[in-house]
């Protein structure tokens, strides 16, 4: 096995001693567990006069993320991608005003956001989940944030390139708009939201293929075989890069929401097939970096067949996720214990706590930075899991 590039580092526990990683360090890439809103700043305990304290609640959950990394030795301006997992989005320019606040005046205009709405725990508002880069890592802004307070549309740092979350709803070469309720818009939308990728990686010299992750979330779960499909046309008949896609409440207008991750031109790039589908991609490994698609606990850990007996046992099925997920970083080498970012997705938001319980038999005291999220799955599956690994 080839020697890894950086060490795993946990640089802070959980605040609220779940044995868990609050922020975990792989060389210049700083991983933060995701932060609930409606938990106090300096108790983490649910403060039940929160609720619907929008405002409120995302100084709690940015404000958490940028005290991590400042116990570290860091700053909340060493923030570079935002993951948004909300009650509502019609207060999300609000949201983003608090920005400039937790990663500062000048750090939050080189931040790239996503967000979906999403299945909420009590009188949770926001999920904030976090990625940061040491200071000395150079970030360039391609596409700038519109006004104060608002997210950069793409922003070169290091490795990789960090594209902001699109909607399909205009074509953004020809401005033309999608339509609205009719059987048309899903493949329109879709072909709109990756031409709008296109034209921000493009910005930077980059293409499409530079891709390495996709997140997805789609109003309808099932969807998630038509914009796979989808994908596989635009690409050439492949889906070249990691990706999952899930249901959920999404909010506005428009079908789905993607966001993405790509290598800067010149990196390299590797792509694990998965065994059942060979032209869609399980892992890629990149500039040092394994990326894996969508895990679910429904599928056999090798073949990703759906296994019958797992529907409705929650347990068994968190475990085998766990196991689909092992085998995906095994294909480049890479294992559990290098997981850097466990991205959780549950059908039962309130499974949470047990979950975590379940991730100490496979990560055995060395756990990644984890956040947890309430979705819809694919095939009515308990859980899915997606995740960043070191190489």
């Amino acid at each position: 096995m080839a020697e890894n590039r950086y060490s795993k580092e946990i640089l802070l526990s959980d605040e609220r001693n779940r044995d868990l990683a609050a922020l975990v360090r792989y060389g210049p890439y700083l991983f933060l567990s995701g932060s609930d809103g409606n938990r106090d700043l300096k108790t983490n305990k649910v403060d039940p006069d929160l609720d619907a304290q929008a405002t409120p609640q995302c100084n709690n959950a940015y404000g958490r993320q940028a005290l991590r990394l400042q116990q570290a030795g860091y700053a909340g301006e060493d923030s570079i991608w935002c993951e948004n997992f909300t009650s509502g989005q019609s207060w999300r320019l609000e949201r983003m005003g608090t920005w400039p606040e937790h990663f500062g005046e000048e750090g939050h205009q080189r931040v790239v956001s996503f967000g979906a709405q999403a299945k909420m725990a009590g009188t949770n508002m926001l999920t904030a989940v976090v990625q940061g880069l040491t200071p000395d890592i150079k970030r360039e802004i391609l596409v700038p944030q519109p006004t104060r307070g608002r997210a950069s549309r793409i922003t070169r740092a290091g490795d990789f390139t960090y594209v902001i979350g699109v909607r399909g709803r205009s074509n953004p070469y020809s401005e033309a708009l999608a339509p609205e309720e009719v059987e048309e818009q899903f493949e329109t939308e879709a072909f709109y939201t990756y031409e709008w990728l296109r034209s921000h990686i493009e910005k930077g010299g980059g293409t499409l293929d530079d891709l390495v992750r996709a997140d997805c979330a789609l109003k309808r779960t099932g969807d998630v075989v038509r914009y796979q499909k989808n994908l596989k046309s635009r690409f050439g008949g492949a889906i070249p890069f990691a990706a999952y896609s899930v249901g959920t409440l999404l909010g506005g207008r428009g079908l789905m929401e993607i966001g993405g991750l790509a290598v800067n031109p010149g990196g390299t790039k590797e792509i694990a097939w998965l065994e059942e589908d060979p032209r869609r991609a399980q892992a890629v490994k990149a500039n040092g970096l394994v990326f894996a698609s969508g895990a679910s606990g429904l599928a056999d850990a090798k073949l990703g067949g759906v296994i019958h007996e797992l529907y409705g046992d929650r347990v068994a099925q968190a475990k085998q996720a766990l196991r689909r997920l092992e085998a995906a970083l095994n294909r480049f080498d890479t294992t559990l214990h290098q997981t850097l970012r466990l991205d959780v997705f549950l059908d039962d938001i309130y499974f949470e706590d047990e979950f975590i319980a379940i991730t100490k038999e496979f990560f055995k005291g060395d756990p990644p930075a984890m956040n947890i999220v309430g979705v819809d799955l694919q095939y009515n599956a308990e859980v899915e899991l997606s995740a960043i690994a070191g190489a």
